[in-house]
């Protein structure tokens, strides 16, 4: 079982090198949660029955002046945790090296994929000076998880995560997998209509933001759309992610398994799908 959706920036080992880290934790990331070791993730891991973790940073650096987690640190935890975690790297989409630190953090720090956030990083996703990031992206043969839809950070604009701007990036470059990350929520409709028009486009479960995981999901994937549209028809771009620690994996985990998918669904909902994705 992989989820494609964790932060590790609670991490102690960390936070306790980086003077710096509480402080965007807190103003940045706007998370009030205790630091703990990085044990404590991998007993969540191992409770919620999850085997491997995608854990990402976000460079903010022209927007915040600082990063939730640098590729570095994001390589050292990968190191750390013994195969239970897959490192996404992050790039200032500002910055004219946007494209040479996505390859060296790829490259010299092996991480598998490109995080990007929209809200905090403050760009639009089709507009055409990211298209060469894209672009080394698509040649070095890694997926981008591109937030989408609500964003949890202080003094963000949603405006510019919404799915629908991902249409053009998807159609020019059919061979570049991306994730809508949180299902695009509010705008779910929208994006399973992405992904069934583009099959290179993926989706996360990690839509929660109020309301306890059970109702939410059950809201969002039994009142908004029908489970049956997952079932019958996306069931190849679905992945599970919580976005822990923002939210217990455990609770997320049940969730989705109580939305009453087949076998076969789940097993690719919690693995198959985000192995194509990563491209393990």
């Amino acid at each position: 079982m992989i989820d494609v959706h964790t932060h590790p920036v609670l991490v102690e080992e960390i936070m306790e090198k980086d003077d710096q880290m509480l402080r965007v934790v807190r103003e940045v990331f706007g998370l009030g949660n205790r630091a703990q070791p990085l044990e404590t993730f991998l007993l969540h891991m191992e409770d919620a029955g999850i085997d491997v973790s995608v854990i990402h940073p976000i460079d903010c650096t022209s927007t915040r002046g600082d990063k939730i987690y640098s590729n570095e640190q994001i390589a050292e935890l990968v190191d750390m945790a013994g195969g239970k975690f897959i490192g996404f790297a992050s790039v200032d989409p500002h910055s004219d090296r946007a494209g040479e630190d996505l390859e060296g953090a790829v490259r010299d720090l092996g991480l598998k994929g490109l995080k990007l956030a929209p809200s905090i990083q403050e760009f639009s996703p089709d507009d055409e000076k990211l298209f060469p990031l894209y672009e080394r992206a698509l040649d070095l043969g890694i997926p981008i998880m591109m937030h989408s839809g609500v964003s949890f950070e202080p003094n963000t604009r949603i405006r510019q995560c919404h799915p629908m701007l991902l249409e053009p990036v998807a159609a020019k470059y059919p061979d570049l997998r991306i994730c809508i990350a949180h299902f695009g929520w509010p705008w779910v409709e929208e994006t399973a209509a992405l992904l069934l028009k583009y099959p290179n486009l993926y989706a996360d479960t990690s839509c929660l933001y109020f309301d306890t995981p059970q109702e939410f999901i059950q809201f969002t994937f039994n009142g908004q759309i029908p489970t049956t549209w997952i079932e019958r028809s996306l069931r190849n771009q679905v992945m599970f992610g919580s976005n822990f620690p923002r939210i217990e994996m455990g609770k997320m985990v049940q969730a989705v398994m109580d939305l009453g998918f087949t076998e076969g669904a789940k097993s690719l909902i919690f693995g198959g799908n985000a192995e194509r994705f990563i491209g393990i």
